[in-house]
């Protein structure tokens, strides 16, 4: 009984190791995968592909999911969206397959731009994660007494060196 226990659940094992495959996050036109963690700017939306090789059949139908969560630097779940253009991903014959364009992420216009979130996509049971942090969304301009204080001290203590070198 103890030998066609350790046999099945060596079966169950090789079959779910079957039914994996590999994938990844690739840029927009599914050429290269994306670096990781990824950089996004308040009010942008950034588009990727998803890629997976190794299927364990031709027919296989794998549903998209996906989920984010925010894990500091002020973020908030909502700041972010991740929209999944188709619903399944469908290899067919094709290995590696590529859904070119199928992903789209978009922080909010008022997001924290010193959040950070974890991005989690996948299809069937696979799953993919991207870290994703903010980055500044406008350029700061120093106000001016920041910049003419300085200016002004230079010039006053090159006027008195000059002063004390005449007399």
């Amino acid at each position: 009984m103890r030998k066609i226990i350790t046999v099945l659940a060596i079966i169950a094992l090789f079959i779910g190791t079957a039914s994996a495959y590999d994938a990844n996050i690739w840029n927009e036109a599914g050429t290269a995968a994306v670096d990781n963690p990824i950089v996004i700017k308040p009010g942008q939306t950034l588009t990727f592909s998803y890629h997976g090789e190794n299927f364990a059949s031709d027919d296989q139908v794998l549903p998209y999911f996906s989920e984010v969560q925010a894990v500091g630097g002020g973020a908030v779940d909502t700041d972010m969206t991740v929209v999944i253009t188709e619903t399944n991903m469908e290899p067919g014959t094709a290995d590696p397959y590529t859904d070119v364009g199928v992903i789209q992420i978009t922080l909010d216009a008022n997001a924290p731009v010193t959040g950070q979130w974890r991005v989690t996509v996948g299809a069937g049971e696979d799953v993919q994660t991207l870290d994703v942090g903010s980055a500044a969304r406008n350029f700061l301009i120093p106000e001016f007494p920041t910049v003419a204080l300085p200016i002004a001290a230079i010039l006053g203590l090159a006027f008195i060196f000059q002063r004390r070198k005449e007399e």
